[in-house]
């Protein structure tokens, strides 16, 4: 399997990642090709994809921040294909995640999901993630 940073889109990478989101969220729209041209085109938007003999199995973005306190990162919209589940893909394109941003500088990546994706809270704690007491709120207007 290799992971790699998203540089240039193909229509295979689009249909791919069209299939991938909607695994996460049912409420996904699909995606043009000038939105994911923005997103990796973005100084401060880093995409992943896992791919294994040209298929790809799963994706992941890193947000990159950087304010007053420092600099941080966010792990977002990390999904792997229910066909490569449990395989081990998204323990490797988390940590290529992680060690992209340690290697950045940055020492502080934060994530969140959903309490009902057990398989992917578990695997976020075996990385050295660690719960914390915070709210999180959303304005969706």
């Amino acid at each position: 399997m290799k992971i790699y940073e998203v540089k240039s889109i193909t229509d295979t990478l689009l249909k791919a990642i069209n299939i991938l989101i909607p695994q996460l969220t049912s409420s996904s729209i699909l995606l043009t090709k000038k939105e994911l041209e923005d997103i990796i085109t973005s100084e401060n938007t880093v995409l992943f994809i896992a791919e294994e003999k040209e298929i790809i199995l799963g994706t992941l973005t890193l947000v990159l921040n950087k304010i007053p306190t420092g600099s941080k990162a966010w792990i977002e919209d990390v999904v792997v294909d229910e066909a490569a589940r449990g395989k081990g893909v998204g323990k490797k394109i988390t940590q290529f995640a992680v060690d992209y941003a340690l290697n950045k500088g940055i020492t502080k990546i934060d994530l969140t999901s959903s309490p009902e994706r057990i398989a992917a809270n578990n695997l976020y704690q075996k990385l050295g993630f660690k719960k914390r007491k915070t709210n999180v709120y959303r304005l969706h207007r």
